[in-house]
C-alpha cells in the first residue's frame, strides 16, 4: 500500500469514526431538544423524566464508546459515574425540597470527575486563579443569601467544583472539551445558586441554567472519544 493509499484508508476510517460517534450522540440531542420543546412546568415526574433523558443519554454515550473500543478505561467510568449521579441530582432538583439531595448528587458527580481527570501534576498557579475566581465570585454573589444547613453546604459545594475545574484545566493531556466543560459548568451552577437563593430577577433563568449545563456535561462526555487507550488500560 502506498503513502496515497494509506492516506485515503485513514481518511476513510477518520470518517468512519466521527459519523459513528455522531450517531451515538442522536439520542442526546433528540432528548436535549425534546426538553426544550416540552417544556415541562417543574414538581412532575414527567418533568424529572424528561430531564434526565439527556445526561442519561450522555451515559449511554460513554458506555457505547467504551463497547466500540472493547475497554472501558478508569477514565470512561468515572465519567459514567458522575453521569449517572447528575441524573440523580437532575429529578432531585425538579423537587425545591429536595435542593440537598439533589446538591450532594451533584457533589458526587464532580468528585467522579475529580478522579477522572487525576490528581497531577498539581499546577499551583491554575490552583490558585481557579479557586481564587470560584471563591470570589461565590463570596460576592451567593454566600450572602445562604441560611440555615446551606451556609456550610454552599461553600463545601463550592470548593469542590472549584477543584474539578482546577482538575480539568491541569491534565497533562488536558482537551479543549473539558476544560470549556469544567468553566460552563460553574457559570450554569453560579445560575441555580442565583436563581435558588438569591431570588434574583435572572432573566429566562431556567433556559440559562439547562442550556449551560446541558453543553458542559456533553463536552465532558465528548472526551472519553478523544483520550487514547494506554497498553495497560488496554
Amino acid at each position: 500500500m502506498d503513502i496515497l493509499e494509506l492516506d485515503a484508508h485513514y481518511r476513510k476510517k477518520a470518517a468512519a469514526n466521527k459519523r459513528s460517534l455522531l450517531y451515538k450522540l442522536l439520542p442526546f440531542a433528540i432528548s436535549c431538544t425534546s426538553y426544550f420543546i416540552l417544556w415541562l412546568p417543574e414538581n412532575s415526574v414527567q418533568s424529572a423524566i424528561v430531564k434526565c433523558l439527556p445526561v442519561l443519554s450522555l451515559a449511554f454515550f460513554v458506555a457505547s464508546h467504551a463497547y466500540s473500543v472493547a475497554v472501558f478505561t478508569p477514565y470512561a467510568r468515572h465519567i459514567f459515574r458522575g453521569l449517572l449521579f447528575s441524573a440523580v441530582g437532575d429529578i432531585c432538583l425538579v423537587w425545591s425540597e429536595l435542593f440537598l439531595p439533589g446538591t450532594a448528587a451533584f457533589a458526587a458527580c464532580h468528585v467522579s470527575y475529580i478522579l477522572a481527570f487525576g490528581l497531577g501534576p498539581f499546577r499551583p498557579l491554575t490552583f490558585l486563579v481557579v479557586l481564587g475566581l470560584v471563591a470570589t465570585s461565590y463570596v460576592i454573589l451567593i454566600f450572602p443569601c445562604l441560611e440555615g444547613v446551606f451556609a456550610y453546604a454552599g461553600p463545601a459545594y463550592a470548593a469542590i467544583i472549584g477543584t474539578m475545574c482546577w482538575r480539568a484545566l491541569s491534565r497533562t493531556e488536558a482537551q479543549l472539551s473539558t476544560s470549556l466543560g469544567s468553566v460552563i459548568f460553574i457559570v450554569s451552577d453560579l445560575f441555580v445558586a442565583l436563581h435558588h437563593f438569591c431570588s434574583s430577577s435572572l432573566p429566562h433563568a431556567r433556559l440559562l441554567i439547562m442550556s449551560t449545563y446541558f453543553t458542559a456535561q456533553a463536552l465532558i462526555a465528548v472526551s472519553v472519544s478523544s483520550r487514547k487507550v494506554s497498553q495497560k488500560e488496554n
